[in-house]
Order: structure tokens, then sequence, then C-alpha cells
């Protein structure tokens, strides 16, 4: 699917009808409640789509920024903060080539399955905004050899193995394998989520 044809999909699919639960993905919410923001931390929320891991950051003391393509996500992420209160800034741009501005102590890019060369085209725009001492968060639908697997299509999931050829070093990682319950149109299957969790530890390149 060309990157146009991808854009209209998800334009189409959003515009349509509420797609996700609204609720915060666990392994963003078990990472933040053991690491609570000092005043002022920023967190950048990467394919954000309708909001829900933005809100709940913004909840718990984070300056958030949350970025999607898809412009009726973030009419329905602005309307959902709007209605709540809350003061996060959402932007309407292609997280592939989008430009971040300034540096953040969070960055999360939960279950984005696109072709190889679009995922590390995200991953480089998401290592790009993080902080030194900073952590980046990459959560998505393991690797699952099973035929019919619920999920994303094979060649869209990824590893371990491709996190660590992808950023080498100058970032630690600790990673792990969770198994749950599917939401959604997954209801009814146990899935198995990889989330990564890649610190910083050298200076930023300028």
């Amino acid at each position: 699917m060309s990157h146009h044809a991808k854009r209209a999909h998800w334009e189409a699919r959003y515009g349509a009808a509420p797609v996700w639960t609204g609720r915060v993905n666990e392994p963003l919410r078990a990472w933040s409640e053991a690491h609570p923001p000092l005043a002022g931390q920023r967190a950048l929320d990467l394919a954000c789509g309708e909001g829900g891991d933005a809100l709940w950051l913004v909840s718990q003391g984070w300056k958030v920024t949350g970025v999607d393509f898809a412009v009726p996500a973030i009419a329905r992420a602005t309307a959902a903060a709007t209605a709540q209160g809350l003061d996060i800034e959402f932007v309407a741009e292609d997280v592939t080539r989008w430009v971040p501005t300034g540096e953040f102590d969070l960055v999360s890019l939960s279950f984005f399955h696109e072709a190889v060369e679009t995922r590390l085209a995200a991953w480089t725009v998401a290592a790009s905004a993080v902080s030194e001492g900073g952590t980046l968060l990459v959560t998505g639908h393991a690797v699952d050899p099973r035929v019919g697997a619920p999920g994303p299509p094979h060649d869209s999931r990824f590893g371990r193995e491709e996190l660590v050829e992808h950023f080498g070093e100058g970032w630690s990682m600790i990673h792990r394998e969770i198994q749950r319950e599917g939401s959604g149109h997954h209801s009814g299957h146990m899935m198995t989520d990889l989330a990564v969790e890649l610190t910083r530890v050298e200076p930023r390149v300028a």
C-alpha cells in the first residue's frame, strides 16, 4: 500500500467512528507509574491516534505532545482533551517525517505496525526526540509464527533484534513480552505484546 493510500485508509477509518478504547496502553502505564515525572518534564506520544495514551500521561503530570497524520484522530483527541480540561499539544503530522521541537524525557511509540522502511523512519524520528538520559518506549504485537495469528500481518511485526540493530550503541535496553486478553476487534484472543524500553545513555549527536 502506497503512503498516500495508507494515509487515506486511516483518515477514513478514524473519520467513520472511534477506533480504540481510549484506555492507556499497559506497558506505558506501568513505566510511567514507576517513573513519575519531575515538574516540567515532557512526553511525546508518536502515532497517538485518538489520544488515549496522551490524555493519561498529562493526567499524571507530564507536559504532553501527541502526533498523528490522521486529521480525524487528532480532532477526536483534541476534543477529548478539551472536554476533560487537559492541556495537550496535538499535531497532525506524519511521524516518519515530522521534526520534533526540542527534547523529550519520554517518547512513546505504541503499536506502530508498518512496512520495515516506514517503521525504521518512525524509529529514527522517535530517537531524535529523546533527551540525554530520556527514555523511548516501543510497544507492539510480538512476532507470532502461527498461521492466521490475530493482529497485524507478519511483515509489519518486529522483534528485539531489529531494534538492537537499528539503535545500536548509546542506548540501554530492557525488553519483555506481556500476555493479555485482546480487546476491540481482537476480543476473544490471547495476545502477546513486545515492550521495549530504550534509555539514552550517551550524549545526543548534534
